[in-house]
């Protein structure tokens, strides 16, 4: 990476070599070579002058102090130039799965499956269910019968999504999460627990991030 394919992609002012190379992301105080780092709060600014990142993105209020130390990308909003960054730098480093249904993978001929969808290994899509386009199911998950996935979200390895559940556009479900699970109810007879059916599902909205094992 370089600071001017950087630049070229995201925007902002540039203040130094184009061509300088860039390897790593992380914070100021990082040790890491060839790093790009950002500074949000004005507070740690006295961090420039002993920072070893390569080049700092700041915004235009502190932008002279901060050329004196090297190199740095001019942004109104630094820290959300900064998240815009670390997603750019991920789609150029992990690599979208390719479009299709492993061979492995066990999808219900009653299943919706959209366009430009990428289902892995041995992920089970059971009757009804309907995927939206280019979403990602990670091996290992099981999606209900008349459960559905919004266009562009995307499911780590081993995610459930049971009956009837829905999930939005753009989520990112992390492995290990359960949706749609039963709670737990009973209701005692003679000495006995009848269960009692949980009969309700999850609905997810849009843009939702899950944690792992959630």
């Amino acid at each position: 990476m370089t600071l001017g394919l950087i630049v070229d992609a995201l925007g902002g002012e540039l203040l130094g070599d184009r061509e300088t190379e860039i390897r790593h992301i992380g914070p100021l105080d990082t040790e890491r070579p060839a790093a790009i780092s950002f500074l949000a709060n004005p507070k740690y600014r006295q961090q420039l002058t002993v920072s070893r990142a390569v080049c700092v993105i700041v915004s235009p209020a502190i932008k002279d102090e901060a050329v004196a130390c090297g190199a740095v990308i001019v942004s109104d909003d630094p820290y959300l130039y900064f998240a815009r960054l670390t997603q750019w730098w991920a789609a150029r480093v992990r690599p979208r799965p390719a479009a299709g249904i492993h061979p492995t993978a066990v999808v219900d001929p009653a299943a919706v499956i959209g366009q430009g969808v990428s289902i892995g290994p041995l992920a089970v899509i059971e009757a009804g269910a309907v995927i939206g386009d280019n979403a990602i199911i990670g091996s290992h998950c099981a999606v209900g019968a008349r459960a559905r996935i919004g266009a562009d979200s995307k499911l780590a390895p081993r995610v459930t999504l049971g009956f009837d559940c829905v999930v939005g556009a753009r989520c990112i479900l992390h492995s290990g999460v359960v949706i749609g699970a039963d709670g737990f109810g009973f209701a005692p007879n003679k000495g006995r627990w009848e269960k009692i059916e949980q009969l309700g599902a999850v609905r997810i909205g849009d843009d939702v991030e899950l944690g792992a094992n959630t």
